[in-house]
């Protein structure tokens, strides 16, 4: 849903707090996020071939992805995918242009585009190599990574199996939905090679408080303020998945702006949650939405 930006000059945000649009500037680290990126961090470190990290729908996986390759691109080779459903073929297209292991004039002739698969593979391959003398390595980071088809993930498995017989040089992270029914969150094939898993869990009640503060600060608004009893229900209707709760304060703050008043109350954000339909939306399926505040 799009709202008219009013309540951006009432308040004197330089831009919206609570957009949907992750950004890494906005980067909130929860007590589970700072586990993750650790142990992203640390796998990278030491050069493990495969990680993975999970989280339902919401908590900021693709936030996540975003702040770290932009912390790995100031040391070294790395780049993002965001869209898993891609052909083994445009896979390495991406990674060899965003790495700018493809000459302007491989591009500009066409030979990139029409190269086959064998191509595009000892294209990589010959890029890895030429990593090794300087002791340099690539990181791949593929998110939605449980939308991955299946001659995706067999592309995968191959690249992480590449340089086996050399210094490794490429490493891949992916980040995805865990699997419905406690199953493994990527097919079999790659699970097999990960060493290092994480997870990204919802925000808890303390920390949903310092997220709300912590995206006011950085648009820049003075003086806004939401009330005890309006976080309350903020995080029991959102169950303290990020997206939700960014929903909700964005409703909040437009009806505030509405009644030209610097405080959300909690009857403004129990307005967003009938708006949303949040109460309605709270049965098995949505779990995480938790149960109705009063």
């Amino acid at each position: 849903m799009d709202f008219p930006p009013a309540h951006e000059a009432f308040f004197g945000f330089a831009e919206r707090p609570f957009s949907l649009t992750p950004d890494p500037k906005y980067y909130f680290r929860s007590r589970s996020h700072s586990r993750a990126f650790d142990a992203l961090s640390a796998g990278v470190a030491q050069r493990e071939s495969v990680l993975l990290v999970t989280g339902d729908l919401g908590v900021g996986k693709t936030t996540l992805c975003r702040t770290f390759i932009d912390l790995l691109q100031r040391k070294t080779c790395a780049a993002l995918i965001s869209n898993a459903l891609v052909s083994p073929e445009d896979l390495l297209r991406l990674l060899l242009q965003d790495l700018g292991g493809v000459s302007k004039d491989e591009v500009r002739t066409g030979r990139f585009a029409g190269a086959s698969h064998a191509e595009l593979n000892e294209m990589l391959d010959a890029f890895l190599s030429s990593l090794v003398t300087t002791g340099g390595c690539v990181v791949l980071i593929v998110d939605e990574a449980q939308s991955l088809p299946a001659a995706t993930v067999e592309q995968i498995v191959a690249l992480s199996t590449m340089d086996a017989n050399r210094e490794k040089s490429l490493q891949i992270v992916l980040a995805g939905q865990p699997a419905v029914g406690g199953g493994p969150a990527v097919p079999k094939a790659i699970d097999q090679l990960l060493t290092t898993r994480a997870r990204l869990l919802p925000l808890e009640r303390d920390e949903c408080d310092r997220y709300i503060a912590h995206r006011l600060a950085i648009a820049g608004g003075a003086g806004v303020t939401f009330d005890a009893r309006a976080v309350d229900v903020i995080y029991t209707l959102s169950g303290g998945v990020a997206r939700l709760v960014n929903l909700l304060c964005e409703h909040g703050l437009q009806q505030a702006a509405a009644a030209k008043s610097r405080r959300i109350e909690f009857g403004m954000i129990e307005s967003a949650a009938a708006a949303f339909e949040l109460g309605r939306l709270r049965p098995k399926r949505f779990r995480w939405f938790g149960a109705q505040a009063r």
